[in-house]
């Protein structure tokens, strides 16, 4: 999920200007690189209305958010451990 959800919205951040070299603190001694109190506030709204947003989903007729679809990843996986069903990775379609 990290494509879809992640690298899709820190690349619109980064395009959009919404986030800025200005939001980051630099390298400090222990080697972090980390965003600023109000970059991470917008970083996280923007995040939640990523995860809202509706995707089509295998084995679904309807659309359903990325939250749901992680949730639905999660079940097949414990299916997949139990040995109940092979694991069959998200795969985005549409």
């Amino acid at each position: 999920f990290r494509s879809p959800i992640v690298d899709t919205l820190i690349i619109k951040l980064i395009n959009q200007k919404i986030i800025k070299p200005s939001d980051f603190t630099w390298p400090n001694e222990q080697g972090g690189v980390y965003l600023n109190e109000s970059a991470r506030r917008v970083f996280l709204k923007e995040f939640e209305a990523r995860i809202v947003c509706q995707t089509s989903y295998p084995d679904l007729k309807e659309q359903v958010s990325y939250r749901r679809a992680i949730q639905l990843q999660i079940q097949r996986y414990t299916q997949a451990l139990l040995g109940r069903k092979p694991y069959e990775p998200f795969r985005r379609v549409g």
